[in-house]
């Protein structure tokens, strides 16, 4: 007799298995066959779940950008701001080459890119978002002056998740670079 399971388990069972054979297989080589014949149930299970393996692809990357947040937020309660940004960039860098590592298949030729493009996709949008309200905050406290936060929280960590993919992981450097670039007013500190 089968064992019936929760709902959330049993999503999460699916999401799981898809994530170890994409790393095994790649995306394109791994089917939703595939995937069932995994976890030895039936295919319409799947797709009670599911509507198509993209959805699976997207519950992945929800999967790895709700750790990504999770990280973002650590020792975020400092009172000062910029130990408060500092915090941040560090947490920024740390979180993009998490993601990252955990974005690698198997294998050298397994190819991720439809979920990579996705969960870095999401990664960046969240972090931008976080940083350009402690910039707001930090106009607001008289420690920069930048005009216009979003640009400026995109421009950011779109160059730290660039960095950080070409294997820059030096957060002392990186972290130093953005945060002395930002307090800088009129070519002083």
């Amino acid at each position: 007799m089968r064992e019936t399971k929760d709902s959330e388990e049993r999503r999460k069972e699916f999401v799981d298995a898809a994530e170890k054979l994409f790393k095994k297989n790649g995306i394109v080589d791994t089917t939703v066959n595939n995937i069932v014949k995994e976890l030895d149930v039936a295919k319409g299970l799947f797709y009670y779940y599911f509507k198509s393996k993209d959805d699976v692809i997207d519950a992945i990357s929800e999967k790895y950008n709700e750790a990504f947040r999770d990280s973002m937020k650590k020792s975020m309660d400092e009172e000062d701001w910029p130990l408060r940004l500092k915090q941040f960039l560090d947490n920024c860098i740390i979180s993009f080459r998490t993601l990252y590592v955990r974005l690698q298949g198997d294998r050298e030729d397994v190819d991720l890119s439809q979920l990579t493009m996705v969960a870095i996709e999401e990664a960046r949008t969240d972090s931008s978002e976080a940083l350009a309200k402690l910039l707001a905050e930090g106009n607001e406290k008289h420690y920069i002056e930048v005009k216009d936060t979003g640009y400026a929280a995109d421009f950011i960590t779109g160059g730290i998740a660039y960095l950080v993919s070409k294997g820059e992981t030096d957060r002392e450097t990186i972290g130093n670079m953005v945060y002395n670039s930002l307090l800088q007013k009129d070519g002083k500190e």
